[in-house]
């Protein structure tokens, strides 16, 4: 009789742990999910905040991240005002490697031209106006601005 109650007992208690561990686990699950959701909860409360907050004026949003073909990408301290395409054909003809009109229309003769620029300047020649081409070829437009603001 010693033995069935012991065994009985033993059942009992090995029951019982296997209840408090599951119990146990089935709390840190949930303590786990409920942590996640308030992360996940505050993600989004800080995303709509500042999705509320962005800028509006067309100005503002033609300001954006120049991702350069020339191995760099500028970082979000780095944001760079892209260029026109009309700018760039006219810094381009001001370098004197571009004889068409500034008509804003990137053809064979304005990507000819760029990778021209690009190969005399030691850039990637990709054929495409990057952050390193741009900070090149924006001085030809700036200067041909300044000759017309002196006049």
């Amino acid at each position: 009789m010693r033995k069935i109650i012991a065994i009985f007992v033993f059942i009992f208690m090995a029951a019982t742990l296997a209840s408090c561990t599951a119990k146990n686990q089935e709390q840190a699950v949930e303590t786990a999910l409920e942590e996640n959701t308030v992360v996940i909860e505050e993600t989004v409360s800080v995303a709509e905040t500042a999705k509320e907050q962005a800028p509006t004026t067309a100005a503002a949003s033609s300001v954006q991240a120049v991702t350069s073909q020339e191995g760099t990408a500028s970082s979000p301290s780095e944001v760079v005002a892209k260029p026109t395409d009309k700018e760039i054909q006219a810094a381009l003809k001001n370098a004197g490697l571009y004889n068409g009109s500034i008509d804003g229309v990137i053809g064979k003769r304005t990507k000819k031209a760029i990778e021209d620029f690009q190969s005399q300047n030691n850039l990637v020649v990709d054929g495409k106006v990057g952050l390193k081409t741009w900070d090149k070829l924006k001085t030809y437009l700036s200067a041909l601005q300044a000759n017309a603001t002196s006049d």
